[in-house]
């Protein structure tokens, strides 16, 4: 977790550093993802950098919690959007994965983490979802996002295209929703 001189600056200046830090996680290259480059991609003296947060690690991690939490988010927005319809709520965040994944280029920074710092990540969002929804219904988004989360690693791991992407992730929806055993797969 970021030090505390990260999470006290001023809210616009933590706002850009975020978003300059995870355009740097995103398009860097994994062999040049260093403290160094951090650095003198984002302007700051090294020990600017060690005064926000302990070590490589901690940054990314601070970075991936955030965007991680967003789309998180997004999944419970829909889910709620559609009246905890499961269907709906899968076609749609199939929709979102896609445009933020490939378009926005989201999938650069989750690439570490499930290349690398997979299960380090994930408590925090099992601990909302626990807090937040009934113990079936918890179960059942743990269910769905563990079909996605093994899904966004397959397509880094196999560097699916924007359409294999689309193509796998309609098969798994269809897999959830209609059982394997429906005779229409």
């Amino acid at each position: 977790m970021a030090r505390a001189t990260f999470e006290n600056l001023e809210a616009s200046k933590k706002e850009r550093l975020q978003k300059e830090l995870q355009t740097f996680f995103e398009e860097t290259p994994m062999k040049s993802i260093n403290v160094t480059n951090i650095v003198k991609a984002l302007g700051i003296a090294r020990g600017s950098f060690y005064q926000y947060f302990d070590d490589l690690d901690d940054c990314y991690f601070t970075v991936l919690r955030e965007a991680t939490g967003q789309v998180h988010h997004v999944f419970f927005d829909l889910l709620e959007k559609n009246h905890h319809d499961p269907e709906a709520t899968l076609w749609a965040y199939q929709d979102f994965l896609l445009e933020t994944l490939y378009d926005h280029n989201l999938r650069n920074l989750y690439r570490p983490q499930f290349l690398a710092f997979e299960k380090a990540s994930l408590s925090h969002g099992k601990a909302y979802i626990k807090t937040h929804y009934g113990k079936s219904e918890a179960n059942l988004i743990f269910y769905m996002m563990a079909v996605f989360h093994e899904l966004i690693k397959d397509s880094m791991t196999e560097d699916y295209s924007k359409e294999e992407f689309k193509e796998t992730s309609t098969q798994y929806i269809e897999y959830l929703l209609g059982g394997i055993g429906d005779e229409r797969i």
